[in-house]
């Protein structure tokens, strides 16, 4: 039910963002990955990027292996086990290609930190969150319901265990049955984005990492007052000091940008400007993504982020960005 209804309504983009809240050791974030391996269309090519978090730092830090014993593939089918998985000592080692499908973050669900632009938490077409909910007391429980809600692009579903679901909670959702459990869909016309309530502080850019992990916490600097000017003005702001090479202002006056207009793509598009000139290539990535995502007519992003993908060797990424790009230029040429 899922796969076809996203497969309908995104097919101009051809670009699915997923979110496995409460990851765990990774197991349901890399079958998601291979899921749509199998799902999506390949002629022409379909991109994803899934977000996985979990508040278990021991269980980020054993993500980063991908080797399971053979208990985490009983629901998998063999054949597409050794197509995904590599024999090794008795156990069993992801390919690397499907590891890249999947950026890890540390974060407490409990805290009212999300939906963010600026962690890149939001905008979901689907959300994963199974056998976490029931840990929550009721009040607790509300409260991630509706920030999930809130990060779901309209139209994205939220999956929960079939343990979990009280009608009362996911009111907002209009509720589909499925086999073993019920799927929730944020309607259509609901509004794309709506910002927290709550002023958080600004976050400190991430040091660079060797790994795909990623820690997300709360920095103790006060917040960044409320901007007046427009989000053109504060991301021009932004540009100059980023030419200045003040990479820091550069990414407060992009937060700035942001907190006025959380769907703003050529501010997605600096945030992956920054997190490319700190060698932090997996972010930027996923913000040229954001920035084609809000606007698939965003040419300079598809080649930024072909020139991203080089680097990483991802060459599908490659040739869809490239391919993307063309008709998009000539017809800029054209005018």
């Amino acid at each position: 039910m899922i796969v076809p209804d996203l497969l309908q309504r995104r097919h101009l983009i051809r670009y699915l963002r997923v979110w496995s809240a409460g990851c765990a050791t990774g197991e349901e974030p890399y079958s998601l990955a291979i899921a749509l391996r199998e799902a999506l269309p390949t002629d022409p090519p379909w991109q994803f990027n899934i977000l996985a978090t979990d508040i278990n730092r021991r269980f980020l830090e054993r993500v980063r292996e991908a080797v399971y014993g053979n208990w985490s593939f009983r629901e998998m089918p063999p054949a597409v086990r050794d197509r995904y998985f590599i024999p090794e000592n008795g156990r069993w080692r992801l390919h690397d290609e499907v590891k890249h499908d999947v950026i890890f973050a540390q974060l407490n669900l409990v805290e009212p930190t999300y939906p963010s632009p600026q962690l890149g938490i939001l905008a979901f077409d689907l959300i994963f969150c199974r056998n976490v909910l029931i840990y929550f007391d009721d009040r607790t429980m509300q409260q991630i319901v509706q920030r999930f809600y809130d990060a779901l692009t309209p139209g994205g579903w939220l999956v929960v265990d079939h343990a979990e679901p009280h009608i009362e909670r996911f009111r907002q959702f209009e509720t589909y049955n499925a086999p073993g459990t019920v799927l929730y869909l944020k309607p259509l016309q609901a509004p794309p984005f709506v910002m927290p309530s709550t002023n958080f502080p600004a976050l400190p850019l991430p040091p660079p990492q060797s790994s795909p992990v990623l820690t997300v916490q709360l920095s103790a600097q006060a917040p960044v007052p409320a901007p007046t000017p427009s989000p053109e003005e504060r991301l021009r702001q932004a540009r100059v000091a980023a030419d200045h090479g003040d990479w820091n202002a550069a990414q407060t006056y992009v937060q700035q940008v942001l907190e006025i207009n959380p769907l703003y793509a050529p501010a997605y598009y600096l945030l992956a400007q920054i997190a490319e000139h700190h060698g932090r290539l997996e972010e930027a990535l996923a913000n040229y993504r954001c920035s084609l995502y809000l606007d698939s007519h965003f040419v300079i992003g598809l080649i930024e982020m072909a020139g991203v993908a080089i680097r990483l060797n991802q060459m599908d990424t490659v040739r869809h960005s490239l391919k993307q790009a063309q008709p998009v230029a000539s017809a800029m040429c054209e005018r």
